[in-house]
């Protein structure tokens, strides 16, 4: 990430469209064949509005697992993304908090806040479900 993505706060990770995930009940529902991306280790991809409270990032984590998170740093709010080919997480901001894939936080300003809010996912028939 650049120095003036940075100082923007500007994300590498894009949005979802919207015909490839749908809000019902506090629950999100993906339809991962419609996401090849997210196949892919380092796979990531952001859901906004729709009624959703917050934006959620949606990971293929190194280890091939999906993660979901409230997209928002616990420090000041800016989007998270995944660092490429590393077990991490980091704030699109020039400070860069780096959380671990459960939420904690392992470097940067955000280890004096509470924790990235990490989303409980299942699948079922195609689907990544996120609970709210």
């Amino acid at each position: 990430m650049n120095i003036f993505k940075a100082i923007m706060g500007k994300c590498d990770t894009a949005p979802l469209a919207d015909d490839v995930w749908s809000v019902m009940d506090s629950q999100i529902t993906l339809d991962l064949e419609k996401l090849p991306g997210l196949a892919l280790k380092g796979g990531a991809g952001y859901m906004a509005g729709k009624g959703l409270a917050k934006p959620v990032l949606v990971v293929r984590g190194q280890d091939n697992n999906l993660y979901a998170y409230e997209n928002a740093c616990p420090h000041g709010g800016r989007k998270i993304d995944p660092v490429q080919g590393e077990a991490r997480l980091r704030c699109c901001s020039v400070n860069h908090s780096t959380f671990d894939y459960n939420g904690k936080v392992l470097s940067g300003p955000a280890q004096h806040k509470h924790e990235l809010r990490r989303l409980l996912t299942s699948q079922a028939d195609g689907k990544l479900l996120i609970s709210l």
